[in-house]
Order: structure tokens, then sequence, then C-alpha cells
């Protein structure tokens, strides 16, 4: 006898295809004020682009059942930007913002993006094999330097990010 998972099948109106229900799991835990900003920065261009693409619910459901969840708000961070890139992917432009940069504030701006991304970079580190050496290694031939707090250029670490998870879903997807 074969098990399935706990999701009952439902079927979509008007159909036989069955599609599985996915229940509201509530964001994910947060660690700093940052994060939380940035989170809602993204749920909140996520909301636009709906919007500004005139998604109609059963579209913008869809997407979300490719990410495996009921809600935007459901997401983590890795998600989120994934959906912002795919809705970038399939023709959204987001609008300049509206604010204007000062000078030391967009100093700050940018140093808090490199604090964010540095500590990202070292959670993604964490969640794959050896992940301490690898990211020394990475660093180096990325950034050019094994410390992570020497680099301070946002498309370097970005790279270096976009290399670790790569690496973490090519892990997971091995496991299954």
């Amino acid at each position: 006898m074969h098990r399935h998972s706990q999701a009952s099948p439902q079927t979509i109106p008007g159909t036989d295809f069955p599609f599985e229900v996915i229940k509201r799991k509530g964001p994910p835990k947060l660690l700093t004020d940052r994060e939380t900003k940035q989170r809602r920065g993204l749920l909140a261009k996520i909301h636009v682009a709906k919007k500004q693409m005139q998604l109609n619910d059963g579209e913008y459901e869809m997407i979300l059942r490719s990410f495996k969840v009921a809600s935007a708000g459901d997401m983590t961070m890795d998600q989120l930007e994934g959906m912002v890139k795919m809705l970038k992917h399939y023709g959204w432009k987001p609008s300049p913002s509206r604010r204007p940069s000062t000078g030391s504030g967009a100093a700050v701006g940018r140093e808090g993006q490199l604090v964010a991304l540095r500590a990202r970079c070292v959670q993604a580190a964490r969640e794959i094999t050896n992940g301490d050496k690898r990211l020394a290694g990475l660093a180096e031939k990325i950034c050019g330097t094994s410390q992570l707090i020497w680099c301070h250029s946002v498309p370097k670490l970005e790279r270096l990010l976009a290399v670790l998870g790569k690496i973490k879903s090519s892990k997971s997807e091995e496991t299954f």
C-alpha cells in the first residue's frame, strides 16, 4: 500500500486535474531589523508587479504554487528574491525609486547592503557540506580575498551568493 502525502488532492474547477492543497505556514523567522525591512521591500515589489502585470488571482496562485507556498508572506528570503527575478523575466520592469539618495545616506545604505550580503553568504555556506572551506575558496576566486569582510563589491558578493545558492540547490536535488 502506498503512502500519500498529508495534503488532500482537489480538482481545479471545470477540470479533472488534481492538485496539491498548500496550507499556510506563516512567515519564516527573521534575524535582524535589516532582514525585516528587506523582506517587506521584496513583498512590496511582488505585489506591485502583480498589479502592474495585471495578474488575475488564478495566475498569481499558480506562481505561488510553483514555490510551494499559499501566500507570498510564507516565502523565505531566497524564494522572495527568486519570485522577483521570475517576474522580471516575464517582463515586469520595476520603476525607479522615488526617494532621492543623499551622499551620506547612500553610503550607509551601501554598507548595510554589504553587511547583509556577507551575512547571507555565511548563512548559505552553513547549509552546504564543508561550507566554511568552500566559502573561503570561492571568496578568493570571486572576490579576490578569502576574508569576506575585505570584499567591498556588491556585484562580487551577489555573484558569490548566487554560486553558493547553486551549490546548495544541486546538493538538495541529489538527495531526492
